[in-house]
């Protein structure tokens, strides 16, 4: 197919602009906690949540897929013709060519799956924490004052801050928990643990 230089460089720039929303989008799926937790506590990434970042991702992936069919229809000849060229000269990178790609796409699919795989025992590990009372996600335990912790869960910050008290810790509702960890030298785990101990008691009292 015969195309100007306009429609090609139309294309690329499109292809361009796509391929970034798509890459940024990625991301912050791939970075996004599981669903239920992502929505209980208001994640979002640059702004969107996480359906609206799979909505957009996957609306952009099809466009792009588009393009990329646009993109091969138009330059099909010319590949063909340097790919011909290539094996003239040394088969050695063109099989090199051809290798890489697919090393890169198994890479991407091992990887995949090991997130979606990840993703679902977090998934479980939530509910069964859900259903027993208490679970606090890397994402709290990152970000959350002692004070959004407290109304996350609904109990009293004084309650809480006196209960971390008691334990050695003290801190203020306006302290982060990655503060207190990095202040007070203590394992994310145990730390997590001892927070949904306390707040399982503050619940009980209630």
């Amino acid at each position: 197919m015969r195309a100007s230089a306009l429609v090609r460089g139309v294309i690329d720039l499109l292809l361009t602009l796509v391929f970034v929303v798509v890459l940024v989008t990625g991301i912050g799926l791939y970075i996004a906690p599981s669903g239920r937790i992502a929505e209980s506590i208001g994640w979002t990434f640059m702004g969107m949540d996480k359906d609206t970042l799979t909505d957009v991702h996957t609306y952009f992936g099809f466009v792009m897929a588009g393009l990329v069919s646009i993109h091969l229809a138009i330059g099909l000849k010319s590949m063909w013709v340097m790919l011909k060229s290539a094996f003239r000269g040394s088969r050695l990178k063109v099989a090199a060519s051809l290798i890489v790609p697919l090393l890169l796409i198994a890479a991407g699919y091992q990887a995949f799956s090991a997130y979606t795989v990840e993703e679902e025992h977090t998934t479980t590990s939530y509910e069964e924490y859900t259903d027993s009372g208490v679970y606090i996600t890397g994402t709290m335990m990152k970000y959350y004052t002692v004070e959004q912790l407290a109304q996350e869960f609904n109990v009293p910050t004084s309650g809480l801050l006196e209960k971390l008290r008691e334990k050695g810790t003290d801190a203020g509702p306006d302290d982060t928990l990655a503060e207190i960890e990095y202040e007070y030298d203590l394992e994310r785990e145990e730390f997590k643990a001892m927070l949904e101990e306390i707040i399982t008691e503050l619940r009980g009292e209630d």
